[in-house]
């Protein structure tokens, strides 16, 4: 189980270049569509809002440093600044030293709660419902709804491929969910859907509330130890079971997982499927920061950890992250009539939708105003959709346009530079209608 303790050393590798504050470090002289995306972007979230160096990365290195150091005590200031950061990852994505930075924070967050310091009001709420035996999931539903949606066999003895569905998909996007079930379907899967399944934990470990989490997170190994996959639609439980459960069980999963962004493109490779319909509409298309870039993240570690020679696999390591990020955009490419039209950061240096973390709960305004810079930055290319294929991701972008729409009609502007014409589409969606 990680500790913040444990992670001194890789803390300790921060020395403040701040790197990790840009988009594309690497490429100085990058050009974009426009003036305004080219270049080193400054792409911190709650860095780029609040202009302090607390809200960086870099500033939260030295915080998690000086706390570990007894220079600073546990208080309620700094749990705030801690919680006002999305953990999208491009920080770690950035840093040539390789730093864990999502995990520092993490364990930062968890550290000063166990020092005896409050969560913060929303966290807490999540906290309290998802360690409520009624509930396990942080939108107040009842356990014994969470799988009313489903037309097909619930808990089938039989299936060895599980979908696990996710508290989004199963009490707010319900859409998604049974999109996801057709999907598999389609692709031929026996699979089953589980009633014991609860939350993955991804909103409470990301604030700080460690214990609540190791109670879910088994919890959900015991409920599906006996599958041999598991498949997920929401980009967020995928990444905490992929990353997060080996990391704070110490264990490999028992079973194997996939996003169904995944499978299609397993099966597109092999040459098992092929996409007949076409979608005739320019697309340009969103990195969800859970499923590509800390997935992708967590492939180069995984390689890095086990090499005994960093200087050629690092090489590898990096192939092998490019390769993931390629991923959704096999399955983009391979659909016919759709043009892809990239916007400037993508892959790992994507700019995040601003809702994940715990900040679209307890931090609304800094949500939106992230979500406003990523569909400027959408909106630029040209494209008419937005597409993606993550809940949160969907639901900050949708509540970005609204306030965007809002304005035009209080002011009478057009702000269709600034992506309010934008339609915003989950891929899982157009699979489902394609295939």
């Amino acid at each position: 189980m990680t500790s913040l303790e444990a992670l001194r050393k890789i803390n300790a590798r921060c020395i403040h270049c701040r790197a990790c504050q840009y988009a594309y470090s690497n490429e100085p002289d990058r050009e974009g569509d426009s003036e305004e995306f080219t270049g080193m972007l400054l792409s911190c979230p709650s860095g780029n809002l609040y202009a302090w160096e607390g809200y960086f990365n870099s500033g939260r290195m030295w915080i998690a440093r000086a706390f570990l150091n007894k220079e600073i005590e546990a208080s309620q200031e700094m749990l705030e600044v801690l919680e006002a950061c999305t953990t999208c990852a491009l920080c770690a994505e950035q840093c040539p030293n390789l730093i864990d930075t999502v995990e520092i924070i993490e364990e930062l967050r968890a550290a000063i709660i166990e020092a005896g310091i409050e969560p913060l009001p929303k966290h807490k709420k999540f906290g309290e419902m998802v360690s409520d035996k009624e509930l396990k999931n942080p939108y107040k539903e009842p356990r014994g709804e969470r799988t009313k949606w489903f037309q097909g066999v619930v808990d089938n003895p039989d299936a060895k491929v599980a979908y696990f569905v996710g508290c989004t998909g199963a009490y707010r996007q319900q859409h998604i969910a049974d999109k996801t079930t057709k999907i598999l379907d389609k692709l031929g899967f026996d699979y089953t859907v589980v009633s014991g399944e609860v939350c993955c934990g991804s909103p409470i470990l990301r604030t700080g509330m460690k214990p609540v989490f190791m109670d879910v997170m088994n919890e959900n190994l015991e409920v599906f130890k006996d599958f041999d996959l598991l498949v997920f639609s929401c980009a967020g439980c995928y990444k905490t079971f992929r990353n997060d459960y080996v990391n704070h069980s110490g264990k490999e999963l028992p079973f194997k997982v996939r996003h169904t962004v995944e499978l299609a493109y397993d099966l597109i490779s092999e040459g098992k499927l092929k996409i007949e319909k076409s979608y005739n509409k320019k697309v340009t298309w969103h990195d969800p920061c859970h499923s590509v870039r800390h997935v992708g993240l967590g492939i180069e570690k995984k390689i890095l950890n086990e090499s005994k020679n960093w200087l050629l696999d690092s090489r590898a390591a990096t192939k092998a992250k490019e390769a993931h990020y390629n991923i959704p955009r096999i399955v983009l490419n391979a659909i016919p009539g759709l043009e892809l039209i990239e916007m400037y950061r993508i892959k790992g240096d994507s700019f995040c939708c601003g809702a994940g973390g715990g900040v679209k709960a307890q931090f609304p305004d800094m949500a939106i105003k992230t979500s406003l810079e990523r569909l400027r930055e959408a909106a630029s290319t040209g494209a008419d959709v937005l597409m993606t294929s993550c809940p949160f991701c969907i639901t900050n972008f949708n509540d970005g346009i609204k306030a965007l729409k809002k304005e035009e009609e209080e002011t009478g502007k057009d702000l269709s530079k600034l992506g309010s014409k934008l339609e915003v589409v989950e891929l899982l969606e157009v699979l489902d209608e394609l295939l």
